[in-house]
């Protein structure tokens, strides 16, 4: 199959030009996600067709462009995949007559940086790749605005630009009958071109959504003629990368703040979603490539030793890990509505001090079992900060330290106060010496007394025993004289 498909012949269209902002879009928005292989290749395809009109290359094999590329066959077709994946190449199989089949492939233009930055999955990608910092700048630097620039000052504008009739005359209908026999005689067949393309293509998604579900649901909000394919589009975009399903996306779209009017704001629904994705999971989406994401994914589910069976505290451990805060408080609050203010504990913990769901987790369990299932906020936040100062980031460091401060609770409640003497404001006034000298002595005197009455009682118990003990004693001697 390989050699086949090595030995098949390939030609590439073209839409239009590739434009100098193509180029920059390529360079700085798509090269970081493709890599520098991928868009050599989409060069070198481009460049097998004139520069300045939309054309047709020759028919090639592939053989002739892996020498061009200096490519082996898998590095090709991972970087076609990758151009594919991204909305840079669409390729089609065409088979001609005796079984002769050749690839086409249809080269897009990459989109304008607004439309880029629109798309919330590209932007994720770029983000991940780049790094916040670089990809703000890179942000501001392709779509800044350009109405003003700072330290210049303001100046006062004259329109003169001269109108279409200061410079053209009226042409009579005789000559336009003239030039349009003119035209017939030159006209030249032209292959009709897709301008639906020129302003290049978003990455495909194929998720199968019941969008006639939807459409019954929200029928009373939303019209037929809302349904487009670019709206289809987007929905399938973000339930991609957010990992939504039908009824996830259907909450979203309910939102007044999303719906309104029979309309559906798409800056706000990826607005909404992103926003509920952070607070369950603590960040945005992070994109990887197919076999990244497959590793990861068999990582997280491979157990740490498969021939040891997990204890209850570890089953524990790893559901804490793998639920989200949100669905930890509903579990506890037994399917009633969780309070707006335990909504924004979580919010904070995550957003401001930065927290791991997972270690949220361990936060709020251990509170609430503590506190009789209350969420002291002011309580909730000192430990947040204090865990956020030791850099706990996993769920196992979590417990550990939830254990050691209900340790060290239950020391401090065992161990006996030391005496801390009174401060002299509390402290009694001094009794007068003379007084203080008849407390003395009457304390004395009793303790002399009761020393007294505990000695003649020892004594009173003594003479006891040596009565009984004589009494026994003269019975046995008595028994002793009258035995014959």
């Amino acid at each position: 199959m390989a050699m086949f498909w090595k030995d098949a012949g390939w030609r590439c269209r073209t839409h239009r030009p590739i434009h100098q902002a193509d180029l920059i879009g390529l360079i700085h928005l798509y090269q970081p996600i493709v890599g520098a292989s991928a868009i050599s290749l989409y060069m070198t395809l481009v460049c097998q067709v004139p520069l300045h009109r939309a054309g047709v290359s020759k028919l090639y094999a592939h053989s002739y462009l892996l020498q061009l590329c200096s490519f082996t066959f898998d590095q090709l077709l991972e970087a076609r995949h990758l151009l594919e994946g991204v909305g840079l190449i669409n390729t089609y199989e065409i088979e001609e007559e005796e079984d002769h089949v050749y690839y086409e492939y249809e080269m897009l233009p990459p989109l304008t940086p607004a439309k880029f930055f629109q798309s919330d999955i590209l932007s994720v990608t770029l983000y991940n790749s780049l790094g916040k910092e670089r990809y703000i700048a890179l942000k501001d630097w392709l779509t800044g605005d350009t109405r003003f620039q700072p330290g210049r000052k303001e100046e006062k504008k004259k329109n003169i630009t001269r109108s279409f009739q200061d410079v053209f005359d009226s042409i009579s209908p005789a000559e336009l009958a003239k030039q349009a026999e003119r035209e017939k005689e030159m006209t030249v067949p032209v292959a009709k071109i897709d301008e639906s393309l020129h302003q290049g293509k978003r990455p495909d998604f194929k998720q199968d959504i019941d969008f006639s579900m939807l459409e019954l649901r929200l029928a009373h909000l939303l019209g037929k003629d809302v349904w487009t394919e670019d709206l289809k589009q987007e929905i399938r975009e973000l339930v991609f990368l957010y990992q939504l399903d039908e009824w996830a996306i259907l909450k979203a779209l309910q939102n007044p703040y999303v719906t309104s009017h029979g309309q559906i704001r798409l800056d706000r629904l990826r607005s909404f979603v992103r926003s509920e994705y952070c607070m369950q999971f603590g960040s945005t989406p992070v994109v990887a490539k197919k076999a990244d994401a497959e590793q990861a994914k068999e990582e997280k589910k491979m157990p740490t030793d498969p021939d040891k069976p997990l204890s209850e505290e570890e089953k524990h451990i790893r559901q804490l890990a793998q639920i989200s805060p949100m669905q930890l408080l509903a579990f506890y609050q037994k399917g009633g509505r969780i309070p707006a203010s335990d909504v924004e504990i979580v919010e904070s913990l995550i957003r401001h001090y930065g927290l791991p769901p997972g270690v949220v987790n361990v936060l709020l369990e251990y509170v609430l079992l503590k506190y009789d299932y209350k969420l002291p906020r002011n309580l909730v936040e000192k430990i947040a900060g204090h865990w956020k100062r030791l850099g706990i980031s996993t769920v196992e460091e979590a417990v550990e330290q939830a254990k050691k401060e209900e340790w060290e609770t239950k020391r401090k409640k065992q161990q006996p106060r030391s005496f801390h003497p009174k401060s002299p404001r509390n402290k009694p006034e001094a009794l007068p010496r003379t007084l203080q000298m008849q407390m003395e002595q009457s304390k004395r005197s009793k303790s002399e007394q009761e020393a007294k009455d505990e000695w003649a009682d020892q004594q009173e118990q003594i003479r006891a025993k040596l009565r009984l003990m004589n009494e026994r004693f003269v019975a046995g001697n008595k028994e002793k004289k009258n035995t014959p």
